[in-house]
This record gives structure tokens, C-alpha cells and sequence, in this order.
């Protein structure tokens, strides 16, 4: 039931936070810094500019994962402190299945859902 308790919480505070267009956005930027690395028409001048701002782009956006992989983290922790065995299970082969698979059906339902509104 705990575990099933924080896979609800955890994916729920994903979808608040938008985790899938942060990863989509990111993916973006570093495709368009590789692109710019083979340019052979752009000058020099321009070519560092942009690469400055996809990095600052770039930047952002990875501090913002790691902010949303530390309070998933935190999350986890607190809920082992409810349970000392919690981390142990959802760490394990099993665990990682089982909250794997947790996710997955609470996704669907949650996509059924929202398709019939």
C-alpha cells in the first residue's frame, strides 16, 4: 500500500512539474548545439553566441532536473522514515518491477480518464 502511495505522489509531482517537456525541451537544445557544430555557413562570431545561449538554455534546464530528481528523492526518504524496510523494497529488483509496473497502469488510468472529459 506504501508503495503504491508514493508511486500515486511521485507521478503526480512529475505531471505538476512537467518532467516529460522539461527532458523534450532539453533533448531540443542539445540537437540544435550539435547542428551548430557542423554548420560550415555560419560565422564564427554568431556560432559562439548561440552556443552561449544554449548553454545558459541548457544549464537551466539541467538545474531544474536536478531539482525535481532531489525532491523525488526526498520524498522517498521521508516515506522510509515511515517505514524502514521502504527504501529496501522499491531498491530491489522486485520493487523496481512492481513501481514500474505501478506506474505504468496508474498512467493509463489516469490517460482513460482525462480522454473521457
Amino acid at each position: 500500500m506504501l508503495l503504491i502511495c508514493s508511486i500515486v505522489i511521485i507521478y503526480e509531482f512529475l505531471r505538476f512539474l512537467k518532467l516529460k517537456e522539461i527532458i523534450i525541451l532539453n533533448l531540443k537544445i542539445y540537437k540544435k548545439i550539435l547542428k551548430l557544430f557542423y554548420f560550415e555557413k555560419v560565422s564564427f562570431f554568431r556560432k559562439s553566441k548561440l552556443i552561449l545561449s544554449y548553454s545558459k538554455s541548457l544549464l537551466l534546464l539541467s538545474i531544474k532536473l536536478f531539482f525535481i530528481l532531489i525532491c523525488v528523492l526526498i520524498v522517498l526518504l521521508a516515506i522510509n522514515l515511515i517505514n524502514n524496510s521502504f527504501l529496501n523494497l522499491f531498491l530491489s529488483t522486485i520493487g523496481i518491477i512492481e513501481s514500474s509496473l505501478l506506474f505504468i497502469i496508474y498512467h493509463k488510468i489516469k490517460k482513460k480518464n482525462y480522454a473521457k472529459l
